[in-house]
């Protein structure tokens, strides 16, 4: 358990000591999502009283960026360059795999850090709400994980792409970690809050469905981009709704 816990916080983290993950990690993925959320949560409702608003908020998603290693906002560049673009189906990988951005990329993550940034100066300074929806995300991923085909041979994510064995009832787990975090963030908005893990779910399989029906399922890049796409707009929703 030591392992497979410090495997999903170094795989999705500068922490963790670069231990390498093991199959059964992403059955931890949420607790990543935990740690990250209780940091940059905990610096966002000590400065939402003392600092302007928005400097805030640009603070606070320097801070996630910095504890993810920007690995899942690169994720999302590369698969809207992927995914968005009009490519033959045989170059969608390359134009994934490769160094450069393109201009789908690009504005996806001006985008995404603009709506965050934006959504986190408007909403009231909450970590529980914070830890709700960075928790869902990433149990959503490792659902992913469990449910469809990884598209790619090898690749980062290669070593989640079976299931491990350990935990025949992987998919229950999973299921019920998702329906604590969404507990989480109905507790931290009130009964309306139940918007918000509705709206991850939409985009998390409108993010997937578009990856499995262009490249035939899953890569690290799809489910990079599905978890800084779920935790951005659920965001924007919950400063919606407070408005």
């Amino acid at each position: 358990m030591k392992d497979d816990l410090l495997g999903a916080v170094s795989f999705l983290t500068i922490l963790g000591g670069g231990r390498p993950p093991k199959e059964s990690s992403k059955y931890w993925f949420s607790l990543a999502g935990v740690l990250v959320a209780a940091v940059s949560g905990l610096l966002w409702q000590i400065m939402g009283s003392s600092f302007a608003r928005l400097l805030a908020a640009f603070l606070v998603v320097l801070v996630i960026l910095l504890l993810t290693g920007a690995i899942h906002i690169d994720g999302l560049a590369d698969a809207a360059d992927g995914l968005l673009a009009h490519l033959e189906s045989g170059k969608r990988f390359k134009v994934m795999s490769g160094p450069e951005v393109g201009t789908f990329g690009i504005v996806a993550v001006i985008m995404a850090i603009g709506l965050l940034t934006t959504s986190l100066s408007v909403l009231k300074p909450n970590a529980l709400l914070l830890i709700g929806v960075f928790s869902l995300s990433r149990e959503f991923v490792a659902l992913v994980m469990e449910s469809m085909p990884y598209a790619k041979p090898e690749g980062i994510v290669s070593v989640f792409a079976r299931s491990s064995g350990v935990l025949a009832r992987a998919k229950l787990i999973l299921a019920g970690e998702a329906l604590l975090s969404s507990t989480l963030i109905i507790v931290s908005l009130g009964l309306k809050g139940i918007v918000l893990p509705l709206v991850m779910l939409v985009v998390q399989l409108a993010i997937v469905l578009r990856a499995k029906a262009l490249i035939g399922g899953y890569t690290g890049d799809v489910l990079g981009a599905s978890i800084v796409a779920t935790e951005t707009l659920a965001l924007v929703a919950g400063a919606l709704m407070q408005r």
